[in-house]
């Protein structure tokens, strides 16, 4: 469970109420076949923002830069009076308002931070001061949208707000985080939840209950392009050509901003590979990343954690008459 950005409302006797069993983190895939095809969905793609918190492509703390905000709403029933009476109305969601929502959401976080109240856990900028990770701002926002943290175990809205989603319309929630200038090679990196809510019948009429069935978090490093040694042709085993390399790490369960060292384990091996193949490439890194990847001076590997690591490679100039040739490898429980 992340440490909420917001401290849970007190109860009646003023203190902080015991949380609900947390829901279950998952694979993405499992999230999504529990969720199952919805029958509506709103969604909102690369809502621009700018924020001072996590890291830069360089690692380095404490600097202001650009965030695409998306998000997915897929609710529990079809569009009919809604649809019906050509109206935005309770059955839908205003995709204006679920824009401003996390606009707002930002604004918050910057509020936060300049009023040194938000009591959430930080890193240390280059001159020492203390600044929030991306899981933090990540969390301000899924709280402004359910009311509740990440696994849904607590309430963290304050009790004079609601959120702005009510979640016994919901089938499945996403929200994304993409950061474009976080890479040095790549194209960014991005942070993802996606959520599998309850059915409504299932909550009744406690409100205070967990409402996730599941969720799903994601770390994605977006198309790093490094010079390879790859191939199998004798031409291929003179020169290195550029590989375009997608690394996705599901179930991921960290809160620290670690894509710039991932960035960094992924460059070195292909710098350094002689393979022929894309396929004994790329299970080698994702083998890399699960046996050998450490956060921090924590000693437990992010296979015991239970990662799954999902490598796609391209070579875009390997077929002249294709866009590339692909080759995808998932590792890991």
């Amino acid at each position: 469970m992340l440490s909420s950005f917001w401290k849970s409302p007190p109860n009646a006797k003023g203190m902080e109420p015991a949380p609900d069993p947390a829901a279950p983190l998952v694979s993405t895939w499992q999230v999504r076949a529990e969720a199952g095809e919805p029958p509506a969905v709103v969604r909102v793609r690369n809502l621009q923002s700018i924020m001072t918190a996590g890291q830069d492509a360089w690692g380095r703390s404490g600097k202001a830069q650009p965030v695409l905000l998306s998000s997915e709403v897929a609710l529990a029933r079809p569009f009919e009076t809604s649809s019906a009476s050509d109206a935005v109305n309770a059955e839908t969601v205003h995709y204006g308002k679920l824009s401003k929502a996390l606009i707002e959401g930002m604004g918050l976080f910057d509020s936060a931070i300049s009023n040194h109240s938000s009591g959430a856990r930080t890193t240390k900028t280059d001159g020492g001061v203390g600044v929030p990770r991306t899981a933090d701002v990540f969390e301000l926002l899924w709280v402004k949208m359910t009311g509740r943290v990440v696994d849904g175990s607590r309430v963290a809205l304050p009790l004079d707000q609601v959120p702005f989603l009510d979640a016994a319309r919901l089938r499945a929630l996403s929200l994304t985080l993409h950061l474009p200038k976080a890479s040095l090679l790549g194209s960014g990196v991005s942070l993802t939840t996606t959520a599998c809510f309850k059915d409504a019948g299932d909550l009744g009429d406690e409100k205070k209950k967990n409402p996730l069935r599941s969720y799903a978090r994601s770390l994605y490093l977006h198309g790093l392009r490094v010079p390879t040694l790859i191939g199998v042709n004798p031409n291929e085993r003179e020169a290195k050509q550029t590989v375009v390399v997608d690394v996705e790490i599901d179930r991921f369960d960290a809160q620290e901003d670690i894509h710039t060292e991932l960035e960094r384990t992924v460059v070195e091996v292909l710098e350094s590979s002689s393979y022929e193949t894309l396929e004994a490439l790329g299970t080698h890194i994702a083998r890399k990343i699960l046996d050998e990847f450490r956060i921090g001076e924590n000693p437990q590997s992010m296979k015991e954690r239970g990662w799954q690591v999902r490598v796609c490679m391209e070579k875009p100039i390997a077929v002249s008459l294709a866009d590339c040739p692909s080759v995808e490898v998932r590792v890991g429980s």
